[in-house]
């Protein structure tokens, strides 16, 4: 979801095959298996964090931190990322489901990106969401390091559990993202796996990775999509540091697209997350 660079073409993994697809994301083309999720892959494991949002009001100061700004992103983002301490409220918690909002005030696209306070090393990471079925809408569902103790972006890596972008990718493909050194979206070569859904804004769905020390997986409603391991190298390998959780909903941007429907149907767009729960 970072992302630095413009106009980027990426490494698509399509039922085995190879395509090259600019300003997209995509994960793990290892290994590419259809796998339901067992009992023993999350033997061991306990809950050790999690947020149900069975409350009402804002994102719980405890857990959540919001992370603001107007900059682009690095992508041509339109949005700017507001706290809850104005009137706008991006980010609410309300009949069980925190709903990230996105819309206009004054003119100007507003909208919220929560980090999660605490961060993480290794696990099974897991929420369940709805969609926005809006073309110009870009919700994302990614963790980025605490420390970029191998240096900036992408040196350190990120790990984009889901994206989806209705204006480039249409409402029934997902995307789930690794970046490192060795594989980013500015040298063509992000590992990513392209997974197709149900109506994603109708339905709830669950996405999950599990990261391990030497492997990384990924699951679409408990069916494992993909997997990459470790070959040993900092370059493709700086999944073993500590990540935190980010939530967010961006406006236009060199993924997000054309807003066809954000102008048109209402002028915003809604992500909505039942739970986000770690296990370890």
């Amino acid at each position: 979801m970072k992302k630095q660079l413009s106009n980027i073409t990426r490494l698509l993994l399509l039922s085995g095959v190879a395509v090259i697809m600019s300003t997209s994301c995509m994960f793990l083309p290892q290994k590419e298996v259809e796998e339901t999720l067992k009992p023993e892959d999350k033997e061991g494991l306990t809950l050790v964090w999690q947020d149900e949002f069975n409350y009402t009001g804002v994102p719980d100061v405890n857990k959540w931190k919001y992370q603001t700004g107007d900059n682009g992103w690095g992508n041509h983002e339109l949005q700017n990322y507001l706290d809850n301490s104005t009137e706008a409220k991006t980010a609410v918690v309300e009949d069980g489901v925190l709903k990230i909002k996105a819309f206009k005030e004054n003119n100007k696209w507003v909208s919220a990106r929560l980090n999660s306070k605490e961060s993480w090393k290794y696990g099974f990471i897991e929420g369940r969401l709805k969609i926005t079925d809006r073309k110009g809408a870009w919700p994302a569902f990614w963790m980025m390091p605490q420390n970029s103790v191998y240096g900036d972006w992408p040196k350190s890596g990120e790990i984009d559990i889901m994206e989806n972008a209705p204006s480039t990718c249409g409402n029934h493909k997902v995307f789930s993202t690794l970046h490192a050194e060795g594989h980013y979206g500015g040298n063509g070569k992000s590992i990513g796996r392209k997974v197709y859904g149900d109506e994603l804004s109708s339905e709830w769905h669950t996405f999950a990775v599990k990261w391990e020390e030497n492997k990384i997986s990924c699951y679409y409603d408990d069916v494992l999509k993909g997997s990459y391991e470790n070959d040993r190298t900092t370059a493709n390998w700086p999944y073993n540091e500590d990540f935190y959780i980010i939530l967010n909903l961006a406006i236009g941007g060199d993924l997000g697209g054309p807003l066809n429907d954000v102008n048109t149907l209402g002028g915003e767009a809604e992500f909505l997350i039942d739970y986000i729960r770690v296990y370890q």
